[in-house]
């Protein structure tokens, strides 16, 4: 037999049918694989929440957008208004830096930009810097502040009053408290927020004074003050977070803590008004120099080396010290209230001008200031000065001028 016209249309008319509802399967697949892709990232995330990984994860990729965002900020120059009022301390972080005043706390790019303005009301504000990050606390209060560059990540009450607090490059924070019980209570949160651990300090062990952790955030150590048979002793704890028994590296009698400074995650530098000492993980002493009972007046830490200023009233001098505590340079300098050094000068901070002097102590050049300055920080974008609500970055004179003005400009200010 043969097909007729109108069964042929009948039989193409099927056909299409049948691609369509082809289609409508593949569609209706599709949209039920999708679905059972989105449960299974949603079941995911919320495995990864609960565990504690996507504080990480999240902090990392918001740490990332921040370095790009501040490399591809334009330069804006200095100086600036920080409006922060008379500064109370500095700390240098990635790309940029963080300044403390009775006002406020201000966070700028190296380049000029602000990036972030905090004001809190703290009574006695007090910083410690990790590498991308800082907490800001009140050490007359129980009310701390865990901020990026950029913004706040979240703000903790504490029990008790806040004495001291350190924060690690990875987020780990330590955060000493009064105890109604002994005398002091230093608790540690991960880089989730939650408790690692808790010591309780005694009269013996003493007050933590500073609080450094080590580069992979995985040991603190935590210098206190003491009194034992009427003199003042600064006891040296290394506190390994893993373990969690603290560890006595050192002693001191007579003598105040006034820097940590972990060198590797294998080496510690601390800093006494008295001497500077360095000593192994393993609780090993690896060096020391004494200071031969000159005043401390400022010091400064850079790629491992240790810069001093001695002195008060009319006199003062310089100790610059490798990694390993020996002398690279000793000698009088203009009278001066701070020190930085930097990769190959260092730099004083006297009452109307920046000093410059290379490693062996050369004078290379000085710089008038129109105010008398607070503070100074020294990092690889260069020299920053901090006088009341101005930050300013230090530009070296032009000495390409001819012999006599170089001569004639290369007497240092006294």
């Amino acid at each position: 037999m043969r097909k007729t016209g109108r069964s042929a249309r009948r039989e193409e008319m099927s056909a299409g049918r049948i691609e369509y509802i082809e289609a409508a399967r593949q569609r209706l697949r599709n949209r039920r694989l999708r679905r059972t892709a989105l449960l299974v990232i949603l079941v995911a995330a919320v495995v990864i929440y609960l565990t504690g990984v996507v504080n990480t994860s999240v902090m990392a990729l918001e740490d990332f957008a921040d370095t790009v965002r501040i490399a591809l900020m334009p330069e804006r120059g200095f100086p600036q208004q920080t409006g922060t009022g008379a500064v109370y301390q500095v700390e240098a972080l990635g790309g940029s830096f963080v300044v403390l005043g009775e006002d406020g706390c201000a966070v700028y790019s190296n380049s000029g930009a602000r990036l972030n303005n905090i004001g809190t009301g703290y009574a006695r504000p007090a910083l410690a810097a990790g590498k991308n990050s800082f907490v800001l606390y009140n050490r007359s209060g129980s009310e701390l502040r865990v901020e990026s560059r950029t913004r706040e990540l979240y703000t903790r009450q504490i029990s008790g009053g806040i004495f001291l607090c350190a924060l690690s490059n990875g987020g780990e924070l330590a955060v000493v408290t009064d105890d109604v019980r002994k005398l002091a209570l230093l608790t540690v949160y991960d880089n989730a927020r939650d408790e690692m651990l808790t010591w309780s300090l005694t009269t013996t062990e003493g007050i933590p004074m500073r609080m450094a952790f080590s580069p992979d955030g995985t040991q603190l150590a935590v210098a206190t003050v003491t009194a034992q048979d009427g003199q003042v002793v600064s006891n040296l704890y290394l506190l390994n977070l893993r373990v969690g028994e603290p560890q006595l590296l050192a002693a001191e009698a007579g003598s105040m803590p006034l820097e940590l400074e972990w060198q590797s995650n294998a080496r510690l530098l601390a800093v006494y008004d008295s001497h500077a000492a360095l000593y192994g993980s393993d609780g090993s002493a690896q060096g020391r120099r004494d200071f031969g009972g000159a005043a401390v007046a400022g010091l400064s830490t850079a790629n491992g080396g240790l810069a001093v200023l001695f002195g008060s009233g009319q006199s003062s001098s310089v100790v610059l010290m490798d990694s390993g505590l020996n002398i690279q340079y000793e000698g009088t300098v203009p009278t001066a209230h701070g020190i930085a050094r930097g990769t190959d000068a260092f730099y004083l901070l006297c009452d109307s001008s920046v000093e410059c002097f290379g490693m062996d102590g050369t004078y290379q050049w000085s710089v008038p200031l129109s105010a008398r300055p607070h503070a100074m920080l020294a990092n690889s974008s260069g020299l920053y000065v901090f006088t009341d609500n101005m930050v300013q970055r230090i530009t070296p004179p032009d000495t390409s001028g001819d012999a006599a003005s170089s001569e004639a400009s290369a007497a240092p200010a006294a």
